[in-house]
């Protein structure tokens, strides 16, 4: 797999966890709130977009910001007594594993390719 696959699939999952957050989050008080409505998921839009720049601009860093995505997600899905409503977290975790997952695949990659042959 080349390196600019990787790095597309990893910008895809990165913009299905801003699509996650258009999906229910949590319920409050007998109401169903999406994502974007919690204060955990307006961070992880701005983590999101973020990621997708570092992506663009080619920072190695970009694995970060999706694992820090992946890290508030998974704990915002774990600790949610409705899972099965809860179905945002649960995407936006998948995708955001996802992403970290093809980032550090590249970044060892390219650390690979630039190391000096035998």
């Amino acid at each position: 797999m080349t390196a600019a696959v990787r790095l597309r699939v990893a910008e895809v999952a990165a913009a299905v966890i801003i699509i996650s957050l258009l999906l229910p989050w949590v319920v409050d008080d007998g109401r169903t709130l999406r994502g974007i409505q919690v204060g955990e998921g307006q961070l992880i839009l701005l983590i999101a977009m973020a990621t997708i720049v570092m992506i663009r601009l080619g920072s190695r860093l970009s694995w970060f910001a999706a694992g820090f995505s992946a890290a508030v997600l998974w704990r915002q899905w774990l600790e949610s007594d409705e899972t099965l409503r809860s179905l945002g977290p649960l995407v936006g975790a998948l995708a955001a594993t996802t992403a970290v997952v093809f980032l550090v695949w590249n970044m060892f990659a390219e650390v690979r390719a630039s190391a000096p042959g035998d």
